[in-house]
């Protein structure tokens, strides 16, 4: 399934975080401040100041601290769906993020143990500076802000239902992302939009990490859908649910039903993935939808994945590849009785 390609429209919300992260100095950054103070106690030249030394020029050079990375993956992240998505989920977005991160930044909020009091502090600071607009969900901003790529996924969507409701089969589809942020933007639009706010029960499952590593900053992101995945599943495999959009989470690992519509967002990123996702569409009557840009080489990509695996299939069912079975078992053990194992010596 192709769609036409999306010039993006303007985001306010977006536009203040690009304005905030311009304005940042990575000279304030709580990290630098305590390595600059760490340089000033111990003997130039020394090993330590040396090591001190380099972590801040590295800083310095590519202002990768929590804090500043943290902000300008959040604007990449952002201007991502303001590109694939539209301007409602970059409005959207923007505004969520920055009160979810308000929120963890809180001195008193132990969501996030591994953040430092001194970062939560900056990035309070930073992010106080900004106040985004809550976006609208009436139909008409709905319908305008959306990119062409969204409106043939609904178009799919309902397409596909209609088809499995006129044979008495109740509608099931899991759409696959491969971004954290693209799932939640689309569970959102999916339940607002005036054309499938009242056809689809939407669910969310996100990859959840137990690490024990630090936490980075758009983790909170992890943390937006408003459900355990336990319980989504639940739901799904009950009927109270009927759409989930999914991460590489539901591709493999995890029990889930057999749909009868699976459609990928982003085209596979490999032959296994696409496997692996193709293979939840398994009722009798099911369908496997790729989108594909007009202008991307990803149906080539899929076409040659589709040769390989035909040929795999082909080879295995080939009986010329089987074992000759024979009876003559004395014939083969005198056949291998001289042979000899032999070890290079010293």
């Amino acid at each position: 399934m192709t769609y036409d390609d999306h010039v993006p429209g303007f985001s306010t919300n977006l536009a203040s975080l690009d304005n905030l992260e311009r304005r940042l100095d990575i000279e304030d950054d709580p990290y630098v401040i305590s390595l600059r103070k760490g340089l000033r106690n111990v003997m130039k030249g020394s090993a330590e100041w040396l090591k001190l030394d380099q972590q801040l020029s590295k800083a310095l050079h590519k202002k990768d601290t929590f804090v500043h990375k943290g902000v300008r993956d959040f604007c990449l992240s952002a201007h991502y769906l303001l590109e694939t998505i539209g301007t409602w989920s970059a409005d959207w977005f923007v505004y969520t993020v920055v009160n979810a991160a308000k929120a963890a930044a809180n001195p008193y909020d132990m969501m996030f143990s591994s953040w430092k009091n001194s970062e939560k502090k900056y990035l309070l600071k930073i992010l106080d500076r900004i106040s985004p607009t809550e976006v609208s969900v009436c139909d008409e901003d709905m319908l305008d802000e959306l990119a062409p790529k969204v409106t043939t996924l609904i178009n799919s969507l309902l397409e596909q239902k209609f088809d499995e409701e006129a044979r008495n089969e109740a509608f099931s589809g899991i759409i696959f992302v491969e971004r954290r942020h693209a799932a939640l933007a689309l569970v959102e639009i999916l339940r607002h939009h005036p054309f499938t706010k009242d056809a689809f029960r939407v669910g969310c499952l996100l990859g959840q990490s137990d690490s024990g590593h630090r936490h980075s900053f758009l983790d909170i992101t992890r943390y937006m859908s408003k459900q355990e995945q336990k319980d989504t599943l639940r739901e799904f495999r009950d009927g109270d649910k009927n759409l989930l959009v999914c991460t590489a989470v539901a591709e493999e690992g995890i029990d889930i039903q057999a749909c009868g519509s699976v459609i990928r967002w982003d085209p596979p990123l490999n032959m296994a993935s696409w496997a692996q996702s193709r293979g939840r569409a398994r009722r009798r009557r099911s369908t496997f939808t790729l989108m594909f840009s007009k202008s991307g080489d990803g149906e080539a990509k899929v076409k040659q994945w589709e040769a390989l695996e035909n040929e795999m299939v082909r080879l295995y069912n080939d009986p010329s590849r089987l074992p000759l079975v024979t009876n003559d078992e004395d014939e083969d053990d005198n056949e291998h009785s001289n042979l000899e194992f032999r070890t290079k010596s010293g």
